[in-house]
């Protein structure tokens, strides 16, 4: 081949290239994705996506003829819910009649049905999420909720505790009740009870109405007589003995004088970590003068943590009124006791129960039970809300299979389309059926290991406290 025929040669490739190229991007290049109004226009079905996610099934929309027709009856009984099914079948199928689907493939059918029949899964998945686990009937005394307390904070009592303990040595302490003398009684009590104290308690015994006689010349001398015999501090036995027997029941009842004088006493040792008791025995009304329910509320009102508790040892109905109303009014309890057992049972428990420690006593014995029965309760609940979403989940597959078998009987599609579509329709089904599953087992868990994490508190409590 000669210079001149070479040359031709090439400048022939080199069009025959360029052609080529040009050929090729020409047939890469993207047609204009058509709007749904173009689609709907050339009677075809819009592309509307649809996942097999099931978090992404979840925040899909409700199909339209779901929500035209089935989604008010969808938990409803068959016989108000079947009817509307058939209504939203031949809607579609009247429609589809109208549309060129000859080359769809399964695919195609899937998206057409799902976003026709889908149901809002959002409506019976959210119910579950929110589900709320709550041991609602175990409460602390402060109205907490057990359950939203941790166990290093439940057994850490206050880093300080006081307790001032109120004797009425009036006359009336001199009188017998079964089982012996009160004023005797209530010391051998009272001594029993400062015994058992937690190492971080300071305990102070003041006396009142322990000098004069009841006689009306010496109400000015016994009206006037609170003393604290035994001055806050740690128990010691020894002193708290010889504090017990410095005094005998003599005289008038200054109630409100002695609560004012412990409100102070204690205010003078309390810091904001320290929680304060003024415990009473008394066996009648205030006769000074004194008003013992406005002391115990403006006890309440100082800058600190106190209560006031008190029994009322062999009282008539007005001192049981008043030492009543006393209590209230200080935020505690108040307690009537006749006899040497009732005095011993108060002052050793209810007295220890107001400290916070055994409050627990009279709560731990049922509440394994009631455990138990919220645990069963809850579950049940959380049962018929996965109901309600199995429901969901199987009437949507229903209502789409029913639609294929009508399409396969009007001879739109043929049974290897009709198998192939369901077959997606399927694995849509089981995406949601495993998301809803793994909802309520979690659950279900935060229930019952919630359950075991209570009784384990109530157990470590129970033996702690020797119940």
């Amino acid at each position: 081949m000669n210079k001149k025929s070479l040359f031709f040669f090439f400048l022939l490739c080199g069009i025959i290239v360029t052609g080529c190229q040009q050929n090729e991007k020409t047939s890469t290049k993207k047609e204009p994705t058509k709007t749904v109004e173009e689609a709907k226009d050339k009677g075809e079905i819009p592309e509307i996506p649809f996942s097999m996610i099931a978090e992404e099934i979840e925040k899909e929309p409700a199909g339209n003829l779901f929500e035209k027709y089935n989604r008010t009856k969808e938990l409803a009984p068959n016989e108000e819910y079947t009817p509307t099914v058939d209504q939203a079948i031949n809607e579609y199928i009247s429609s589809i009649k109208k549309v060129e689907t000859k080359e769809w493939n399964a695919q195609k059918w899937a998206q057409s049905l799902i976003t026709n029949f889908r149901t809002q899964y959002s409506d019976t998945i959210q119910p579950m999420k929110d589900f709320e686990v709550k041991y609602d009937k175990l409460t602390l005394p402060d109205g907490r909720l057990l359950q939203d307390v941790n166990e290093e904070e439940l057994n850490k009592g206050p880093d300080k505790v006081n307790i001032a303990i109120l004797l009425d040595a009036s006359g009336s302490m001199k009188a017998n009740v079964p089982g012996g003398n009160k004023m005797k009684l209530a010391k051998a009590s009272l001594k029993s009870f400062s015994e058992s104290l937690p190492k971080n308690t300071d305990v102070s015994l003041s006396v009142f109405g322990h000098k004069g006689t009841g006689a009306d010349k010496d109400k000015k001398l016994s009206c006037s007589s609170v003393e604290t015999v035994y001055p806050l501090k740690s128990y010691s036995k020894e002193t708290f003995s010889k504090a017990l027997n410095q005094f005998n029941a003599s005289g008038w009842t200054p109630l409100a004088a002695a609560i004012q004088k412990a409100e102070k006493q204690l205010l003078q040792a309390s810091d904001e970590h320290t929680k304060n008791f003024i415990y009473i025995v008394s066996d009648g009304i205030e006769t000074c003068g004194g008003n013992p329910v406005n002391a115990a509320k403006e006890a309440k009102k100082a800058k600190m943590d106190v209560q006031i508790n008190i029994i009322g040892f062999d009282v008539d109905n007005e001192a049981d009124r008043q030492l009543k109303e006393v209590a209230k009014a200080g935020g505690g309890e108040y307690t009537s006791v006749k006899n040497k057992q009732q005095l011993d049972d108060e002052i050793t428990k209810s007295w220890k129960e107001s400290m916070g420690k055994t409050t627990w006593r009279f709560w731990v014995a049922g509440n394994h039970n009631n455990i138990n029965w919220d645990s069963v309760g809850m579950s049940n609940q959380l049962r018929k809300l996965y109901n309600n979403q199995i429901t969901s989940r199987n009437r949507e597959l229903d209502r789409m299979n029913k639609a294929l078998n009508q399409l396969l009987e009007d001879k739109i599609i043929d049974y290897d389309t009709k198998s192939s579509t369901y077959d997606l329709l399927f694995k849509r089904h089981e995406a949601i059926k495993n998301y809803a599953d793994s909802i309520q087992n979690d659950k279900n868990t935060e229930i019952f290991d919630t359950a075991d994490r209570l009784k384990i508190i109530i157990d470590r409590i129970t033996k702690d406290l020797d119940l």
